[in-house]
């Protein structure tokens, strides 16, 4: 049996030969091998997998939480388990938001010298998350978990997301666009961790925008074809949003020319929220128990497109 991964996974607890892959070129060699039984790796490979033959493949295992362009209904066709990588991203991303949130808050991005006395520096303007409300766009494992670091600075929370359940974390779950625009200008903080889909794409545009509160601050964790991008650079330049957190660009890293840098309401940040050393040991663990099920043919965790 192999194993096909291009990232480490823990080899001792895994009874089949693990071969490390540096990219889809190195993969291709292996098309046609009946051995194969779990491929590990990104939605580009899993798109080029697709293509490939594998007859032996019972689980292709993603490295992303993120499954958009993966052809979910193909692998299903085939009764391969495609797999993502659950919550283990939740815990860096959902901190990043907090970090970006208490930015604004406590307007630091507006006084790089903290540890200088000012008088002037303009303190009443400060402001408490207490009794703040938040929007969490995307209420799966990231915003649940971005939801239960809120709840602790006693943050009104609703969630928007047309598929999940009720969860206690949230006051209320919002389901569809015309509920969306009858409350958006209810909120303080709007947060996305919305995914890229055919739903999704252009979602939030200049229609959204102008249900908002004008001292609104939008941050962007999910996809960033969410936005409209014209619309969302204009909202922020026209001060008809307060303000923006930006994680997600789909160039990254992120050029010194995005425009969206020139903007005196906009932290950018390098595509970071999803990066910690310690989620580095989660997905390794995370991937192994998912092959080690998949070889044994037991139930593989975060299957999403219904095989098992």
């Amino acid at each position: 049996m192999l194993v096909i991964t291009d990232k480490k996974l823990y080899a001792e607890k895994i009874d089949a030969e693990i071969v490390i892959v540096s990219g889809i070129k190195d993969l291709e060699k292996y098309s046609g091998n009946g051995d194969v039984k779990v491929i590990c790796g990104s939605r580009a490979m899993a798109v080029a997998v697709n293509k490939m033959a594998f007859p032996s493949l019972k689980l292709f295992q993603l490295t992303s939480a993120g499954f958009d362009s993966v052809p979910l209904e193909d692998y299903a066709n085939k009764n391969v388990a495609v797999a993502n990588a659950g919550n283990v991203y939740s815990t860096p991303i959902a901190e990043t938001v907090v970090f970006g949130i208490l930015q604004f808050a406590k307007r630091l991005r507006k006084n790089p010298n903290n540890r200088l006395f000012k008088i002037t520096r303009g303190y009443r303007l400060i402001s408490e998350l207490k009794d703040k409300k938040i929007l969490i766009m995307g209420a799966g494992n990231i915003g649940t978990a971005i939801a239960q670091r809120l709840s602790g600075f006693e943050m009104i929370i609703d969630g928007y997301d047309p598929y999940c359940e009720d969860k206690k974390q949230y006051e209320k779950i919002i389901r569809s666009r015309e509920e969306l625009k009858a409350c958006i200008n209810d909120y303080d903080y709007i947060v996305s961790t919305l995914p890229h889909n055919e739903q999704t794409e252009g979602f939030i545009n200049a229609e959204l925008f102008s249900f908002m509160k004008n001292t609104v601050v939008i941050v962007n964790v999910g996809r960033k074809a969410v936005f409209n991008e014209a619309d969302f650079y204009s909202a922020l330049k026209n001060k008809a949003v307060g303000g923006a957190v930006l994680d997600m660009f789909e160039k990254l890293p992120n050029p010194v020319t995005n425009k969206f840098r020139r903007l005196k309401n906009v932290i950018v940040w390098p595509g970071v929220s999803a990066i910690s050393k310690e989620l580095d040991v989660r997905l390794r663990k995370h991937m192994t128990n998912n092959t080690v099920a998949a070889l044994n043919g037991e139930k593989i965790a975060n299957v999403i497109n219904g095989v098992q």
